[in-house]
């Protein structure tokens, strides 16, 4: 269950880091209505990101979680860069923890 929560996180946070990436390309009214549902995309990450902490209780996933709070926030700011290497952390974070389920799967020769 952890690997799979594993994975899920981490294709949600480099899905939320290439959608921040695009954010450069907008303007005006294109890019008000964009960080608007980047926002919303960033807190159902966070949502996620907290069952799966609430389930395994590992702390990595409640840094990550913060983690992409801090990058809404950045976002919002359009304070991009720092956004994105807060996301870069957190992409980290849960793919280093995933490392023990890989491992557990592996032993179990279920991998």
């Amino acid at each position: 269950m952890g690997f799979q929560y594993v994975e899920r996180v981490k294709s949600e946070l480099i899905i939320a880091a290439k959608m921040l990436d695009r954010l450069n390309e907008l303007s005006g009214d294109e890019l008000n209505g964009a960080c608007k549902l980047y926002s919303f995309f960033l807190a159902a990450l966070e949502g996620e990101i907290n069952i799966a902490y609430n389930v395994l209780g590992m702390k990595e996933f409640d840094m990550a979680a913060a983690k992409v709070r801090e990058a809404a926030d950045k976002a919002e700011l359009q304070q991009y860069d720092e956004a994105m290497k807060l996301l870069s952390d957190a992409i980290s974070q849960v793919a280093s923890t995933g490392q023990w389920a890989m491992q557990t799967l592996k032993n179990h020769s279920l991998l």
